[in-house]
């Protein structure tokens, strides 16, 4: 459980809601927690639907919690630090991460797991979109990827 992870989750725990309007959100943020600005809770928002934390629901402004944040817990006091907003405006591509994770765990290069990754796809005939490739080739070395498909989850919908 990241510092994100329990910002996003907290208004839902706190008010004990499945789903907040945009503006709920803002207001919990802004308002009530005094955790950042306008601009910051905006960005924040943004962030949290591209990595799949939030999700909205059809093309309103109501939102609902991703199910992997269903267990997270606000510890007493809690206050994000400035470091969370260093993450919203780093914006690094998910396939890459979990390549550098398999590196790390593995020992190989990246270079030749992105060349595992197109055989993966080719086996498939080029079927595969990128996401599901690494997925699968995080699976071939026993890498865990749970913390990423949220996150490559969102990218596929996004290029929809």
């Amino acid at each position: 459980m990241n510092e994100l992870d329990v910002v996003v989750a907290a208004p839902f725990r706190h008010g004990r809601k499945d789903r907040v309007s945009k503006m709920e959100l803002v207001f919990y943020y802004v308002q009530d927690k005094r955790w950042m600005s306008l601009d910051q809770a905006k960005k924040l928002i943004n962030l949290a639907t591209k990595r799949g934390l939030l999700i909205k629901e059809g093309g309103g402004s109501i939102y609902h919690c991703a199910s992997s944040l269903a267990n997270v817990t606000i510890p007493l006091g809690f206050h994000p630090s400035d470091e969370i907003f260093v993450e919203t405006s780093e914006e690094q591509d998910p396939i890459e991460v979990l390549i550098d994770d398999i590196a790390t765990t593995t020992g190989r290069s990246k270079e030749n797991l992105a060349a595992e990754m197109r055989e993966i796809s080719e086996h498939f005939d080029n079927l595969l979109v990128p996401e599901i490739s690494v997925i699968l080739l995080a699976k071939k070395y026993g890498v865990s990827s749970v913390a990423y498909i949220s996150v490559l989850r969102a990218e596929m919908r996004e290029r929809q």
